[in-house]
């Protein structure tokens, strides 16, 4: 996956683990249990959050859990209060389908508060009121949180509803029109890392990228796969395939010629013809400043080195339509020459950065997440020309899409 993938840092806001976490905890909050004769009643811990570490494929949280419990014997009654930091363990894997599965698992605990008696005289040893709450939450909050996991974690179904939006035909530029196109094939992860405020993943994302002027004809049929990376990645660089055709480069040199003054005449065209015989030929049937057809031939080439387009061998004609006209066709003909050599060798770079900067960010959960693409370099790996179309190789060295929450 080195020659061609995307560097995912996905990073999950503890902060806001901590919320969702805390979220699914408090639905089964005020809740009584019994045990003994008490009645222990759970309620949220104030001024406490949950504390969250992640290694390996786990997620650790330290979740407080407060309670108050009541014996009631007459004028015997015994009240007091306590609260405790659970220790769980989320245990995460995701298959080569994408399907994510996690097991919670309940360690232990800590006394963050030990029970204080308010009233009365307290004869039930503390730890099994703890014990009673621990094997509360075994039996009814660890399974539906890691069913509430499950169900809002379709990485598969997000993966292509995204996919059908923002990578088949989608539009990147106008004038040219140019459609953005990619199938995803595989996604590659390392294993969590955390910092003070987020947990990290790792993602390598294995993506055909392509740009052309014509939507593309096919069916969105994307079934990428996971797999968990045994080392962790030194590079990445992203290919795009650029594909321009003949009519679509002949409609550029016209909104770039139309109206234009060249070497104080003003050019108005009223069509382009673009073929590739020998060479590059290409007619443009011309209105001002005389009427005729101008042709341009040469063999264009890329040079990786200077990463500009030469036009070997060029020449251009001027078939006036008339003898008035023909009188001025070496004047346009040596117009045109001049501005040629003043363009030429071609930097296409700008250009392109400009459309590859195009690529739309990725919005998930009704714009809560946003994967923003980025990269350092961008230069042509290799330029062709057929019958129809022109193709080159974009590559991105250290392509990386920021995950901003």
């Amino acid at each position: 996956m080195q020659e061609n993938s995307i560097l995912i840092d996905f990073k999950f806001s503890k902060e806001k683990l901590d919320t969702f976490i805390q979220g699914i905890m408090d639905e089964h909050l005020d809740q009584t249990i019994n045990t003994e004769g008490f009645e222990i009643h759970l309620k949220k811990s104030s001024g406490t959050n949950v504390r969250i570490n992640a290694r390996i494929k786990s997620v650790f949280a330290d979740v407080p859990l407060a309670f108050v419990f009541v014996k009631k014997a007459g004028l015997f009654s015994i009240e007091g209060e306590g609260s405790i930091l659970a220790n769980m363990e989320i245990q995460c894997d995701i298959d080569q389908n994408f399907g994510l599965t996690t097991k919670t698992i309940l360690h232990g605990y800590q006394w963050k508060d030990a029970p204080k008696i308010h009233l009365g005289d307290m004869s039930l040893p503390i730890e099994t009121i703890s014990n009673c709450i621990i094997e509360y939450m075994k039996q009814s909050m660890l399974e539906k949180l890691d069913k509430r996991l499950a169900e809002t974690s379709d990485i598969k179904n997000i993966i292509n509803q995204q996919i059908k939006q923002f990578a088949h035909n989608y539009p990147i530029y106008k004038k040219p029109d140019l459609f953005f196109n990619g199938s995803l094939l595989q996604i590659q992860s390392g294993l969590f890392r955390e910092d003070e405020c987020d947990i990290h993943l790792d993602l390598w994302m294995e993506f055909n990228c392509k740009i052309s002027d014509q939507p593309l004809q096919f069916d969105v049929n994307s079934d990428p796969t996971f797999y968990w990376a045994d080392k962790r990645e030194i590079k990445s660089s992203q290919k795009i395939d650029v594909e321009l055709s003949y009519n679509g480069i002949a409609k550029m040199i016209m909104q770039e010629l139309n109206g234009r003054e060249i070497g104080g005449k003003k050019f108005e065209l009223e069509s382009v013809n673009i073929r590739n015989t020998s060479g590059i030929e290409i007619k443009a049937a011309m209105i001002e400043p005389i009427k005729g057809i101008l042709t341009i031939t040469g063999q264009p080439y890329l040079d990786k080195a200077s990463q500009k387009i030469h036009f070997d061998n060029a020449d251009i004609d001027m078939d006036a339509s008339n003898l008035i006209y023909k009188i001025s066709s070496p004047i346009i003909e040596k117009i045109m020459m001049n501005q040629l050599n003043n363009i030429l060798p071609f930097d296409p770079s700008p250009y392109l950065k400009q459309y590859v900067g195009n690529i739309p960010e990725i919005q998930l959960f009704s714009n809560k997440i946003s994967l923003v693409p980025s990269f350092s370099k961008l230069y042509i790996d290799q330029l062709s020309f057929s019958g129809q179309n022109m193709v080159c190789c974009v590559v991105l060295d250290d392509a990386e899409v920021d995950v901003v929450m």
